[in-house]
């Protein structure tokens, strides 16, 4: 928005609001662009409980909390997505996601869609079913007598650091869990550092906006769910290269290999709304906020389609035919650096005439 670049995303929904108030000016070179919201967040479970990244006690504890049905839905239902979609921005931006197949994209089919909102009482008894309860009266659940010596159960929390919005997201998950008393411990690191830590198993539960995936479903379909070793986001094997899968993820697994070996387009269809229900209904993963991105274009470019999306298949200027976009004569300046020119043999000493 600045008149720096001619063409980009803008993904940060912190900058919608300034970005827009700019765009709108007369003198701002760039205009906005939004399209369908294909960029959402997620909070993953580490499913594993077959001791992939070598949990001590507390750690193998949570594991296993986490393959507890009832714990992942109090954990979804203490998560107050209005909320946690305004203190990224306000407006008609964020939508709450149920989690899954985002809503618009080609395979999402709403009636597969399940949903656990936001309710603080049912969150508290789904914990209670979960056979957690406060045993010493400091108004967060203890693990039961036995497991990690009783104490309160303590989740590690994994977010991207390098991104103010998986940072507000993280802190917001953080807070409305500690409201429905679950402690939760934020591991704020870098990019790099982040996917070391994601990719080596050590992390309780993680912050994590969603891969393509999970918007074209034809993209890393194998990814979609724990279809080999290292496939999955959330749920891999141990060094011994076994995965422990429970039965509705066994599921998941058999409809995304049907899914890879058909070419029937109705069959692949049904296949995706099979996924979308044991995805959301088993909670794999659950859902946060979903929202748009927008295209930053420059206003000299011309012959950029209405409506094309931040996203088809790749980002940005991949997203459309890039030999189409044209700049019309009156609006065409000086940025040529050797008019007339061609680029020299390799070796040689520079640029050379055209002619």
């Amino acid at each position: 928005m600045a008149g720096t670049g001619d063409f980009s995303n803008l993904e940060q929904p912190e900058n919608f609001v300034e970005s827009l108030r700019r765009s709108a000016e007369d003198d701002a070179p760039a205009r906005l662009q939004f399209g369908p919201r294909i960029i959402g967040y997620s909070l993953y479970p580490n499913l594993s409980g077959n001791g992939w990244g070598q949990p001590d006690e507390r750690a193998q504890a949570v594991r296993e909390l986490n393959r507890n049905e009832d714990f992942r839905i109090g954990v979804s239902q203490a998560i107050d997505r209005q909320r946690l979609g305004e203190s990224l921005v306000k407006g008609p931006f964020i939508a709450q996601y149920a989690g899954g197949l985002y809503p618009g994209t080609a395979y999402y089919d709403d009636a597969s869609t399940v949903f656990y909102p936001y309710s603080l009482e049912s969150a508290k008894a789904h914990l209670e079913a979960a056979g957690l309860s406060d045993t010493d009266g400091d108004g967060f659940y203890n693990f039961p007598e036995g497991t990690a010596g009783g104490g309160n159960v303590q989740l590690t929390l994994l977010v991207n650091g390098d991104y103010q919005t998986d940072k507000n997201l993280a802190e917001g998950v953080v807070a409305m869990l500690e409201e429905a008393g679950i402690q939760v411990a934020l591991n704020t690191l870098s990019g790099n550092d982040r996917d070391a830590t994601r990719d080596a198993g050590t992390w309780d539960w993680q912050v994590f906006r969603n891969p393509t995936e999970i918007i074209t479903v034809v993209q890393n379909t194998t990814q979609l769910a724990p279809t080999g070793p290292t496939t999955s986001w959330n749920h891999r094997a141990n060094a011994e290269g076994q995965l422990d899968l429970l039965p509705w993820e066994q599921e998941m697994v058999d409809v995304v290999n049907q899914f890879i070996a058909s070419r029937d387009p109705a069959e692949r269809a049904d296949l995706m709304k099979q996924y979308q229900k044991l995805y959301t209904e088993n909670l794999y993963g659950v859902g946060l906020v979903t929202y748009p991105g927008a295209l930053i274009i420059n206003k000299r470019f011309a012959n950029i389609p209405a409506g094309a999306p931040i996203f088809q298949f790749n980002w940005a200027e991949d997203s459309i035919i890039r030999e189409q976009v044209y700049v019309p004569t009156d609006k065409q300046q000086d940025y040529e650096l050797h008019p007339d020119m061609l680029p020299g043999a390799p070796g040689s000493e520079g640029p050379v005439g055209a002619s």
